[in-house]
């Protein structure tokens, strides 16, 4: 009677296979120590490259918000005459009105609030400066200011320079542009930023002659942060 010799080869090169197989698994605790690592490098370059996101997300919309504002203002222009003469009151609800009447026509808006926001939908009611101090001024019960969203998602609210403002910067409408609406950090140099209209032109707060040099009212940490829209547009970035 014949003997076959395959069950034992078959069992040999499965033992061999086995041994190979054995001799290239990772233990659990190196598998751990690599999961570790990984941790540890997603740790250090997630909130790096979510910043860089957030940064450029800003920009962008800085840029395309004073595209829109600019090019209401112009169109408003052609119907209404020169900005500067829209209204003669000087910071307070009808001066804000007064610019809505002429300006809302021209823009895209998603929202309109009017000059109380008491349910906060298109701002917050509380800002802070770049140096992290609260600014004093409920921005969305306050009347003097007329309050929207934009198509983009990006929250403004305008109003009607009073007469130390304009002396100081020469505007005739201040614009606020909050880049990411009601959500956090509202604050000056990070989310929220300010333009203004003077010489026939809306011009980012921070460039020459607008008041509020991007020098002191920017680029230092404990600053108010007020002069930052002409800083992130010119250099496109927000390191200060």
């Amino acid at each position: 009677m014949q003997v076959y010799e395959f069950p034992v080869f078959f069992m040999s090169v499965q033992n061999k296979n086995m041994a190979i197989i054995k001799k290239f698994a990772f233990t659990l605790s190196e598998v751990l120590i690599t999961l570790g690592i990984i941790g540890v490098v997603a740790a250090m370059t997630i909130p790096n490259l979510m910043a860089k996101i957030d940064e450029r997300r800003t920009v962008v919309k800085l840029q395309e918000t004073q595209s829109i504002l600019s090019q209401a203002i112009r169109l408003s222009e052609e119907e209404y005459g020169e900005a500067s003469a829209w209204t003669q009151e000087r910071w307070n609800s009808k001066g804000a009105s007064e610019i809505a009447e002429k300006l809302k026509p021209s823009l895209k808006i998603a929202l309109d609030c009017g000059l109380v926001d008491s349910k906060k939908l298109c701002i917050q009611k509380n800002y802070k400066r770049r140096n992290g101090q609260s600014h004093d001024i409920n921005y969305a019960t306050d009347n003097r200011y007329y309050k929207v969203v934009l198509m983009n998602g990006v929250s403004v609210w305008w109003k009607s320079t009073d007469e130390t403002e304009k002396l100081i910067n020469g505007a005739y409408i201040s614009f606020f542009v909050d880049t990411n609406g009601t959500a956090l950090p509202n604050q000056w140099g990070r989310d929220l930023f300010t333009f203004v209209y003077d010489d026939n032109s809306i011009r980012p707060s921070g460039a020459p002659g607008t008041g509020y040099s991007y020098k002191t009212h920017c680029l230092p940490k404990n600053s108010t942060g007020y002069g930052c829209a002409w800083y992130v547009l010119n250099t496109k970035s927000m390191k200060y």
